[in-house]
């Protein structure tokens, strides 16, 4: 029996009905674990038939599976379980025969009502409770009884009671209307009953009368307490029809306060306009809560015929009454109110107008700007400052002209400049609002010339600059260092030439000043490449003497993070009053220029002099980074250590991998023709060169110098030949003549191109430095007629080629890709010192 749920989920998802149901059969007959005969009862519940009555009513007395059992019975169609049932009443007791009455009452055993009838008499009240319900379930001829013992109790039954008017409650639901109303006001009048049986018996005895049940609802609220009055109200919500809504509101001057509260909000919620002109009333007087309620709801209900009272109100005496109604006029749709609220911009009273100004803004008013444009000229300050404020929230670029010519009237300029820059902020196109604003300009005076010169600052576009810089030049004194303040402060990089000029010509220091700072502020965001915004900001120095300034240049000069900017920062580690914001700032620079830099990042390095622990620790960790060999003097990297920049090579076999350049070729990807990474840097004659390389066992490569291009990335010239088992490491090699020089070996050819070659180190002992497959460190030394090949440093071998003809000078570096068999070449760490 140890998996017989899982066979019965085999038989129900594969079998026939039958065999489903003869297999649960045999579980429930069988010694199987409860839990297993519980499974058999869901199963049995769908696929039951009369055949599975006898086992399953044999649960009826197991206190364990009696619930199981009478769940898999209710839905099973057979009278015999009826009648088997209601011999269980009889024989049963407790909680098992409650459970066997509930199942009576979800059968709706219309037979059972006698037994139950009985079971209405005993003790045990949790029995007569269940016994109630279950009539209740039943209905029809149940009624009767309930109601009989429901004239019987006494007061002391009052739980019983209670599951009896509920029963009552169940049974009417089920019955016509007219005979509802019967036993709704049977239980109705039912004393001391829960508040929630009062409302259900309330509703049905209301509803059930249909019509009828209007007057029976009117006198609920006329008396009803606080708790039934919420309830009627509610009630009203499923009494559909104008009709109603205008018996309610008839009531609205008929009953107490606290009523017409209440009957207003639920007004409101029905939704009927024909309840709006019995609002009104109540909104002109009365005490002010009714009032607020009374202007809500006819927001509510949305009559047009409410707008001409709502306006009025917003007069009214009562502040809280005045702001519900603006509050409704707000919320209120339509263009009949922005009609009225446009109208009492000609209030006589200037509170109103500002009230009605207030309005347009809330509800954005597009249409009411001509009306604000005429404001601007009101009588009243406070007026004209309101209508600029909407002006600029509401006007859009057609009706800039028409603000700037109210500027050009008005005492308001303040007012008048945030609303044309507001609308300016707005605008996509700011040629355009140049465009417009432009022409006032022209006849503007005063303050309102200053105030449209502000104004067209904040546009930015090249004619508002062209504006800007030819006021700079007018006579008037206030025009112009208004106009050198808006440049200094301008919002594009179009300003930096006249800032340029400014901070050098100018003799006021604080137009100097002004200048510097604003360069200082729009060199960043140039688009241009760094060279170019380093030397704005040299051109600055020399003018900077304040220690503010000097802060925002080593601010500017950690944001370009170049080897030059790096160097700009290191005179400001000396100056008391900066030396920590420039450590800061050098640290900063070094971090990310480490790869491309290294000999520059030590030298910063070591002049930092900080007592900031954690900048000291991102001091040594920078020094971590760089290998010695990499900060000798006067050697700089060609090799950046994230990409290609720099290089060229053929598409498809060089890259950048951990740092370095690599090419690699496999069985799948062969090497068939030799190719070069080409440095594009220089082609330099007299030099020094040093780069770490690693190679593949079979790998065979070279460091081309002093050599001249080919086509398909092809070269020709002199090599530092190298070979992954280090066959030919420290060899130097020349296209045209092959193998010239070997490890430990000095060739010298003469100018008839006779060569002498003479013993300086034992090959084998000299390949004992070379590293195979690890990293190594390629030293060649070009040096006039000279080249010295040096491994991890120690010297290889040295030509010296006097061949004039033969023997090229100068000419680009270059990392070779052999074909061959698989292999995998590595160059890092790659840095040049010029030697003349």
């Amino acid at each position: 029996m140890k998996h017989l749920v899982l066979a019965m989920v085999v038989l129900l998802l594969a079998s026939p009905t039958f065999a489903q149901e003869d297999a649960l059969i045999t579980v429930l007959k069988s010694d199987a674990p409860t839990q297993e005969k519980a499974a058999a009862c869901r199963a049995l519940a769908s696929v039951g038939t009369q055949k599975a009555v006898p086992v399953l009513v044999s649960l009826l007395a197991d206190e364990t599976l009696a619930h199981m059992g009478r769940y898999a019975l209710e839905p099973i169609d057979d009278l015999s379980i009826d009648m088997a049932l209601r011999k269980k009443l009889g024989e049963l007791k407790g909680l098992l025969l409650v459970g066997v009455i509930d199942s009576l009452g979800v059968r709706k055993d219309t037979e059972a009502v006698g037994p139950l009838a009985q079971c209405l008499r005993q003790t045990d009240p949790e029995v007569t409770q269940a016994a109630a319900r279950a009539l209740g379930n039943i209905g029809g001829p149940a009624a009767q009884v309930l109601g009989n013992a429901l004239s019987h109790m006494s007061d002391a039954e009052q739980a019983i009671q209670l599951a009896i008017c509920e029963g009552l409650l169940r049974c009417a639901e089920a019955m016509p209307d007219d005979k509802a109303v019967t036993i709704y006001d049977r239980v109705r009048d039912v004393p001391n009953l829960p508040h929630h049986v009062q409302v259900a018996a309330l509703r049905g005895a209301i509803l059930s009368r249909g019509d009828k049940g209007v007057p029976l609802w009117i006198s609920t609220i006329r008396g009803a307490s606080p708790g039934l009055l919420a309830d009627a109200m509610g009630i009203s919500m499923d009494m559909a029809g104008k009709a109603m809504t205008r018996i309610m509101a008839s009531e609205l001057l008929r009953i107490n306060p606290e009523v017409q509260f209440m009957l207003l909000q639920t007004l409101g919620y029905r939704g009927d306009t024909v309840a709006a002109p019995a609002m009104v009333p109540l909104a002109k007087r009365g005490p002010v809560r009714l009032r607020i309620a009374a202007i809500r709801s006819l927001v509510q209900l949305g009559t047009p015929s409410s707008i001409p009272v709502l306006a009025v109100l917003v007069k009214d005496s009562d502040a809280t009454v005045s702001k519900a109604a603006q509050a409704g006029l707000i919320g209120f749709p339509g263009k009949e109110v922005d009609m009225a609220v446009v109208a009492m911009l000609n209030e006589v009273d200037a509170r109103y107008r500002m009230v009605s100004i207030d309005m347009v803004g809330q509800r954005r008013m597009v249409a009411a700007v001509p009306s604000l444009l005429k404001a601007t000229d009101d009588a009243s300050a406070d007026v004209v400052n309101a209508s600029f404020k909407r002006l600029g929230e509401l006007a859009g670029v057609a009706e800039i002209p028409d603000v700037v010519n109210a500027m050009l009237k008005t005492h308001a300029v303040v007012a008048a400049e945030s609303a044309l820059a507001g609308i300016c902020a707005r605008q996509t196109d700011k040629t355009l609002c140049s465009d417009k604003i432009l022409p006032g300009l022209e006849q503007a005076k005063g303050k309102a010339k200053l105030a449209l010169l502000r104004v067209l600052r904040t546009v930015g576009d090249p004619k508002a600059l062209t504006a800007v810089r030819a006021a700079a030049g007018e006579s008037d004194k206030l025009v112009s260092e208004t106009a050198i303040r808006l440049l200094c402060d301008w919002p594009t990089v179009d300003a930096l030439p006249d800032l340029a000029k400014l901070a050098n010509t100018t003799e006021s220091n604080t137009f100097r000043i002004l200048a510097i700072r604003g360069q200082l502020r729009l060199i960043p965001k140039q688009t241009g490449i760094e060279a170019q915004k380093l030397s704005q900001v040299k051109a600055i120095l020399p003018l900077i003497k304040r220690t503010e300034e000097q802060r925002l240049v080593l601010a500017l000069l950690g944001r370009l993070s170049t080897a030059e900017s790096l160097q700009l920062v290191l005179p400001y580690l000396t100056q008391e009053m900066l030396k920590e914001e420039a450590c800061v700032t050098v640290v900063g620079i070094a971090e990310k220029i480490v790869t491309t830099h290294p000999e520059d990042v030590v030298k910063a390095m070591k002049q930092v002099r900080t007592g900031n622990k954690k900048l000291g620790e991102r001091v040594k960790a920078l020094l971590a980074l760089v290998p010695e060999a990499e900060v000798e003097e006067g050697f700089t990297s060609i090799f950046n250590g994230k990409d290609l920049t720099g290089w060229d090579g053929k598409p498809g076999w060089w890259t950048v991998e951990d740092g370095a350049l690599t090419a690699e070729s496999t069985p799948e990807k062969p090497c068939k023709l030799c190719n070069y990474l080409i440095w594009e840097g220089d082609k330099p004659a007299d030099f020094e060169l040093l780069a770490e390389f690693k190679l593949s066992g079979k790998g065979n490569s070279g460091i081309q110098i002093r050599s001249e291009t080919r086509s398909d990335w092809d070269t020709y010239g002199y090599q530092a030949d190298m070979t992954g088992d280090g066959e030919l490491i420290g060899f130097v090699y020349h296209h045209k003549y092959a193998l010239i020089a070997g490890r430990g070996t000095k060739a010298v050819f003469a100018a008839d191109g006779k060569p002498t070659v003479e013993q300086i180190g034992e090959p084998e002992e000299l390949l004992t430095h070379y590293k195979q497959g690890d990293w190594n460190t390629y030293r060649v030394v070009c040096d006039g007629p000279d080249i010295s090949l040096y491994i991890n440093g120690v010297l290889m071998c040295q030509i010296t080629d006097l061949r004039v003809a033969d023997a090229d000078r100068y000419g680009i570096i270059a990392l070779q890709m052999h074909p061959g068999p698989p292999m995998k070449i590595q160059f890092k760490n790659i840095r040049i010192k010029v030697l003349k």
